[in-house]
């Protein structure tokens, strides 16, 4: 790829476009992106006129914000969910922005106290990108006893982040990044259960 620019996939699939589409979203992410040299930016809104295959055409794929269930929903519905594991799996530069980031863990679960279930999702079960943790996204430290109740209840370790905070994952190594420090919150196993 010498002399070519770098492609970024842009997915807003979980949110619902403005009136103007998702010129908005992509005008945001071109201010994001473009100080960084990535300029050739596509947009898929609608994953039913694509394939799965399409994914390798881009060297970096941006996950964006909505409802989660409704984004784990759509992504299986085109088979995009393995895809997308492969794809970061085999080394591919994959970016997600809070259901995008909740969809890399193990479970969608910790959505739901922002995200309503309208889509009668039944399998939770992310891409599992963090090493069977999950991620609470948008968090502040008085949430903490919720996010221990939900690590309690899954019995798996949560990845609290905070608004501009994130995890980075390269060479299976996980370290939290980003401007706010977030927190992996470890369950409790009580005696009696």
């Amino acid at each position: 790829m010498v002399g070519e620019q770098p492609r970024l996939l842009y997915l807003p699939i979980a949110s619902r476009p403005k009136g103007d589409g998702w010129i908005g979203h992509t005008a945001w992410l071109r201010g994001i992106f473009e100080p960084l040299g990535v300029s050739s930016i596509s947009v898929w809104g609608d994953l039913s006129t694509h394939h799965p295959e399409e994914l390798q055409e881009y060297e970096g794929i941006y996950i964006g914000g909505g409802n989660t269930f409704k984004l784990l929903h759509l992504l299986r519905e085109h088979s995009f969910d393995a895809a997308l594991q492969r794809y970061a799996l085999s080394g591919g530069a994959m970016y997600g922005g809070s259901a995008g980031a909740i969809l890399m863990g193990s479970d969608i679960l910790s959505c739901e106290r922002d995200d309503a279930n309208e889509v009668d999702l039944q399998n939770t079960s992310g891409l599992d990108l963090l090493n069977g943790r999950d991620v609470w996204c948008h968090y502040i430290v008085s949430q903490h006893q919720q996010v221990q109740g939900y690590a309690n209840s899954q019995q798996r370790q949560v990845y609290a982040l905070p608004e501009r905070g994130g995890l980075l994952v390269r060479d299976g190594q996980i370290e939290f990044a980003g401007f706010e420090p977030g927190t992996l919150v470890q369950p409790v196993t009580h005696p009696n259960n």
